[in-house]
């Protein structure tokens, strides 16, 4: 007989970040067990392609915190006269050219350089080409430690790609004011088993922030003294 591994031989790229992630012996953190190297669990990779396809309505509410002036982050205004002032919120603007670079420059990867109509819709609709983009050569800006960004170039793979994607819509959602406060249960979720529980801020949900489970309150109120008379019942 061969020798018997003690446990995954790859985990989860995202490491202690990782939606599954367990604790080992020693009471640190570290991404689930997956099948191969450099890779995202299954939880994390559905978690990312749906931050992905929300990035169309990033840009969309972007662009309607510009024109209303309600842009949660509000940069410095820029005008050419006293007379004609140009408002112009420079940190959402840059971030709407930062995401339609990114989603831009995926696109035409995934299709290998085909004529884009809509760049986001394509690169939706090619999510696990994506995710599996072999490394290659990506030109991007690198901050310099003097301050600014050099331009520079990098070596990513699709996964890398998906989180860089991802950080934009977290970024969108911050800046949008989306970003949700959460209150976590000490209860393990009911369905996975993991300890993931999240109450949404106005308290109507809750949700597993492992198994992507969702109940509203009043459900999960109700399952709780089930499961917590099942409890007793079986300890007595």
């Amino acid at each position: 007989m061969g020798n018997r591994s003690d446990g995954p031989q790859h985990l989860c790229r995202q490491g202690r970040k990782c939606k599954s992630r367990v604790k080992d012996t020693a009471g640190k953190f570290h991404g689930v067990g997956v099948e191969s190297p450099d890779s995202l669990c299954h939880v994390c990779e559905e978690h990312a392609f749906e931050a992905i396809r929300e990035l169309g309505n990033d840009l969309s509410m972007l662009v309607t915190s510009v024109e209303d002036g309600r842009a949660a982050a509000a940069g410095p205004k820029v005008s050419f006269s006293a007379e004609r002032p140009v408002p112009i919120d420079l940190g959402v603007d840059s971030l709407r050219g930062e995401i339609d670079n990114e989603v831009t420059r995926w696109a035409i990867r995934v299709t290998r350089g085909e004529e884009l109509t809509n760049p986001h819709a394509t690169l939706c609709a090619n999510l696990g080409t994506l995710i599996d983009l072999p490394p290659q050569r990506v030109t991007v800006w690198i901050p310099h430690p003097d301050g600014g960004d050099d331009v520079g170039d990098e070596i990513l793979d699709g996964v890398d790609a998906v989180l860089r994607l991802v950080k934009l819509h977290q970024r969108a959602q911050a800046m949008l004011g989306l970003t949700e406060t959460t209150t976590f249960l000490p209860d393990p979720c009911p369905h996975c088993g993991r300890k993931a529980l999240a109450v949404s801020k106005d308290q109507q949900r809750v949700t597993c922030k492992g198994c992507r489970i969702v109940w509203d309150s009043d459900h999960f109120a109700l399952l709780s003294n089930v499961l917590d008379f099942e409890r007793r019942r079986v300890a007595s």
